[in-house]
């Protein structure tokens, strides 16, 4: 009597040969790559928030700063934490090729001008010095003691000794104020740019 076969798994060493290759170049394909399920499920991620695809793979995984913190809070307003993000995404591509946080990599495109990327950063320092002068010298400081570390350092700043040290504020109260009045000084410097930018 012949032993039945059990379905679905070959038993042709080239056809498992194939699959194992295939399998490798599933695993070597960046776009199937995706983040680690075990470290988001350790208690230190626990404040990470996580973007799915249409697979449910996450594709996007960012920690909650302490932006995030007060806005949740209702102490600090949705203008006042987009025009944080401006300015952190303008840090990070003022810094792509200089920090931790970037990418060192050479750079290859024929198809585009080779000095299109430096122009991009230039154009992004200017925005950045533009909104911290418009923002005053004191939010100047301190928000850019907070972006620049997380952004170009890629280590988040505690953002406490930061406001201590550039706002010479102790108080945990008061240091919190400090913090949304910079926020909000930066919403209005670029509520400022963008209405000089349409009338122009």
């Amino acid at each position: 009597m012949a032993r039945k076969r059990r379905p679905g798994r070959p038993s042709d060493p080239v056809d498992i040969a194939r699959r194992r290759a295939a399998e490798r170049d599933r695993a070597r394909d960046p776009a199937n790559w995706g983040v680690d399920a075990a470290a988001l499920a350790l208690p230190a991620n626990a404040r990470v928030d996580l973007a799915t695809d249409f697979r449910g793979r996450v594709a996007h995984a960012r920690r909650r700063d302490v932006f995030d913190l007060l806005h949740d809070r209702g102490r600090l307003s949705r203008g006042a934490v987009e025009a944080v993000r401006r300015l952190q995404s303008d840090i990070a591509l003022l810094h792509r090729t200089l920090a931790g946080g970037g990418d060192l990599t050479p750079r290859i495109d024929r198809s585009r001008d080779p000095q299109a990327f430096s122009e991009r950063r230039l154009d992004a320092g200017l925005r950045i010095a533009a909104a911290l002068d418009l923002a005053g010298a004191a939010s100047a400081r301190l928000l850019r003691g907070l972006c620049e570390a997380e952004v170009a350092m890629g280590r988040s700043a505690a953002w406490r000794e930061v406001v201590a040290r550039e706002a010479g504020e102790t108080l945990p109260d008061a240091q919190g104020a400090a913090l949304r009045a910079a926020c909000e000084n930066l919403a209005g410097a670029y509520a400022m740019i963008d209405r000089d930018s349409r009338r122009g």
